[in-house]
């Protein structure tokens, strides 16, 4: 078996892009967003990619490993073009305006590319993982997006001056939920539309988006939430 391994991973360096690694990941990938996480096992990976099971645990040190790398892929160039775009939008004449502020956050979130029912490979991953309320889920979100979103939601406070720390949370949380069901259910807005709004089109999805969250984001505060918490926490 140990040879096994030796021989293939030799055979590998000849082509990274065909890797019996790239393989599994693309293997892996596929099947968690078809079947879930505990759907799966490392076996069926390996017989998807045409490689031996053993390499899930060499690569990856094993399927939890597996999937960490899947989330991970997708997760650094999201999170490098949001603070990309948040450093663009504050070097320009207006700075960082409101609205400048959710796009930089929710346009690489809509700028990927998209399957026949208009939602991403990642998209079905994140939902059906969601569906299986996983630790493991809760654990990649965290060490891939706890940082990024801190210092948004710092910007955000920043241009939200009057709302307390707790009221933006709940509108950011709101945000998130948007931009999720943006991307995992466009096909019931376009299908009541008759095809004239289209969330999987990126540049229009942000084009309404944009002002509607800007707007939730300025919008009163309900009853009496104003007065909770607003001398707590983060400064």
């Amino acid at each position: 078996m140990a040879k096994a391994i030796v021989e293939e991973t030799k055979a590998d360096s000849s082509d990274s892009s065909n890797s019996s690694r790239e393989k599994l990941i693309r293997s892996a990938e596929g099947l968690f967003a078809e079947r879930g996480f505990d759907g799966v096992s490392v076996r069926d990976i390996a017989s998807a990619a045409g490689v031996n099971s053993a390499l899930v645990g060499y690569y990856f040190g094993g399927k939890e490993g597996l999937l960490s790398e899947v989330y991970t892929r997708h997760c650094e160039p999201l999170n490098r073009e949001r603070e990309r775009l948040l450093t663009k939008f504050a070097a320009s004449d207006d700075g960082l305006t409101l609205e400048r502020v959710i796009e930089a956050f929710v346009k690489p979130s809509l700028a990927v590319s998209t399957d026949k029912s208009g939602r991403t490979g990642f998209t079905r991953l994140r939902a059906i993982l969601s569906a299986e309320n996983s630790a493991l889920l809760e654990q990649l979100v965290a060490e891939n997006f706890d940082a990024s979103s801190r210092r948004f939601i710092l910007e955000l406070r920043k241009c939200l001056p009057d709302l307390n720390r707790d009221e933006v949370f709940w509108r950011f949380h709101f945000l998130l939920g948007t931009i999720y069901y943006t991307g995992a259910g466009p096909h019931r807005i376009r299908a009541l539309s008759g095809g004239r709004c289209d969330p999987s089109d990126p540049k229009a999805a942000t084009k309404h988006l944009v002002p509607f969250l800007a707007a939730g984001f300025r919008a009163p505060v309900a009853g009496n939430a104003r007065g909770r918490g607003a001398n707590s926490g983060m400064k």
